[in-house]
């Protein structure tokens, strides 16, 4: 028998890759699979030598920035090896130009002998003329393939995150992966209380710093390190690290800014130009998914909105520790904030910050003891006032108030009713106008659509204010939500700087050191005085009265 003379022996690497991201299935592409594919091919074919096992699992092939391709090309350009095999081409890579830019010109002109299984190519052994063009097609279908798939990943996405479901791959920091359900999430009862006590410490007074530095010296983790070391994900940021494991005032920004903590959902804030180009495209706000209620609260939403309040306020704290009305006191006439100033170093001055830096403004100036005084007295009056109204809204709910009479008496309805007739008195006239000539076609064609979504809004809020007289008794209970956060202090004798924050909104010095001071929740306060009054005016009431007459001219922001 005549013996086979082998002219050259090959130095193979296999290449082996799989992702999810391109839509390949785990059971027939599997490394295992493809890896016992390669080496069943090689089984008694001595021309071959392994050099090298490339694997690549998770990356996807619509680019080839793929640590196990990378390598392998490193083998191959430093002369190592000379032959890949490969179970297919779209192992290989599913970018159509850069696969046959490889499989046409970079690897014929290294002298590198490619073999795909499952296509049954060789490019030794081309026989046939038709080769390049059967790759060409497969490499086409193999490009096609992911971006259908990319298509149908982000419509399920979208469609899951509109429904309120959390697509991504970790909770923030605060919540968990609910076990039963992925797209849900839980509160985390450690991280969540930090969460809590941030939002505390601001209300407090304390600046983003103090904050960092308490969290600090009670040991507790950052975020990052937190799930890292804690719950044991491997996460990356991108945000700039310092390299050590310490609270800094950004974070306690950032945490404190998150909407999401008040039980509201937010996704899609990034996107990608498309599946092959990974680099991130930050949405606008009103782009964003937000879906209300769809995860458990942390912090409540007056809370979170009395912090933010008091992120874009100046806060900072006088040399005798946190000022009890710090970023809550401003300018009257010039709207900005006042300053506390200390010229003997006993007594304390809130100071017009624009009259004393840019002299555009006139002196105003108060005592910081009076002021916190007069504070003090407005608000436990101002919580009095609430305690009544309460008591008198648990009555006006008892009542059985004919729902007719109301709309007779509600004085807001009638004022929308009487622009409504307005607006069509106008339209009328404009017709007479387009119909004598005095106006040509387009012009009435603009004022009628300008009109037409004033007329709109009117009747949409008419529709609005009748539905809440039709139903009084919900409609109160919605306005009761609000003055709980009064009525948390309603046994209180004196005030702290929590307190303040959560009830007041600003404090206005004037010129002549007058002091308004406007509580939030102001407009709803109104609200139900109006309605008080319409509800009185349909049936005489005793309390009702009685409160209306001695509310002593309370008005809230």
């Amino acid at each position: 028998m005549k013996k086979q003379v082998i002219e050259k022996i090959y130095r193979v690497v296999i290449y082996l890759r799989l992702s999810d991201d391109d839509g390949d299935s785990r059971e027939s592409d599997s490394i295992s699979n493809q890896r016992l594919l390669a080496h069943r091919y090689l089984e008694g074919k001595s021309e071959f030598t392994v050099v090298k096992e490339c694997v690549d699992d998770g990356y996807t092939g619509t680019n080839f920035n793929r640590p196990g391709f990378q390598e392998m090309m490193g083998l191959l350009e430093d002369g190592k090896a000379d032959c890949i095999i490969v179970k297919d081409l779209s192992r290989f890579g599913r970018d159509f130009s850069g696969v046959l830019q490889y499989v046409e010109r970079i690897f014929p002109k290294m002298g590198v002998r490619l073999i795909l299984l499952n296509d049954q190519y060789d490019s030794n052994q081309r026989s046939q003329s038709n080769d390049y063009l059967t790759l060409r097609f497969k490499s086409l279908i193999n490009d096609i393939y992911p971006a259908d798939t990319s298509r149908s990943v982000r419509a399920n996405l979208r469609a899951k995150m509109l429904d309120g479901q959390c697509v991504a791959p970790f909770a923030f920091y605060g919540y968990l992966k609910s076990p039963d359900d992925k797209h849900k999430l839980v509160i985390d009862d450690y991280a969540g209380s930090v969460v809590q006590e941030i939002f505390r410490q601001k209300l407090k007074g304390n600046s983003l710093s103090d904050i960092a530095g308490r969290l600090n010296s009670l040991g507790i983790l950052p975020p990052l390190a937190y799930k890292n070391n804690i719950l044991k994900q491997s996460l990356k940021t991108g945000f700039k690290v310092t390299g050590r494991d310490r609270w800094e005032p950004t974070m306690v920004r950032r945490i404190l800014s998150d909407e999401r903590y008040s039980g509201i959902l937010i996704q899609g804030k990034t996107t990608t130009p498309n599946y092959k180009v990974k680099r991130l495209i930050h949405k606008d706000p009103e782009e964003w998914i937000r879906h209300e209620d769809a995860i458990p609260v942390l912090v409540d939403k007056h809370t979170a909105e009395v912090v933010r309040h008091l992120m874009g306020r100046d806060t900072r704290r006088g040399g005798k520790g946190n000022a009890l009305l710090a970023g809550l006191v401003e300018c009257a006439d010039c709207g900005q904030s006042m300053v506390m100033k200390s010229p003997d170093g006993i007594n304390r001055y809130y100071i017009c910050s624009t009259s004393l830096y840019e002299k555009n403004c006139k002196p105003h100036s108060i005592s910081v003891k009076k002021l916190e005084e007069i504070v003090r007295e407005s608000i436990l009056y101002y919580i009095s006032v609430i305690v009544q109204l309460n008591d008198v809204l648990e009555s006006v709910k008892s009542m059985d108030l004919p729902e007719q009479k109301l709309y007779e008496a509600d004085r807001q309805l009638e004022v929308l009713q009487q622009e409504c007739s307005r607006i069509l008195k106008i339209k009328k006239n404009l017709y007479e106008s387009f119909c004598e000539g005095l106006l040509d076609e387009g012009e009435f064609q603009n004022y009628k659509k300008k009109y037409d979504a004033s007329l709109k809004r009117l009747e949409m809020n008419i529709q609005i204010q009748r539905e809440e007289i039709k139903d009084v008794k919900k409609n109160i209970e919605k306005q009761q939500e609000w003055i709980k956060h009064f009525l948390l202090y309603k046994d209180k004798q004196e005030i702290d700087r929590t307190m303040v924050a959560m009830l007041v909104k600003s404090i206005r010095i004037h010129a002549n050191k007058s002091v308004s001071i406007a509580f939030w929740y102001g407009d709803e306060f109104e609200q139900l005085i109006t309605f008080l009054q319409t509800a009185n005016t349909v049936q005489k009431d005793g309390a009702v009265e009685a409160f209306l007459d001695n509310r002593g001219g309370v008005k809230g922001a």
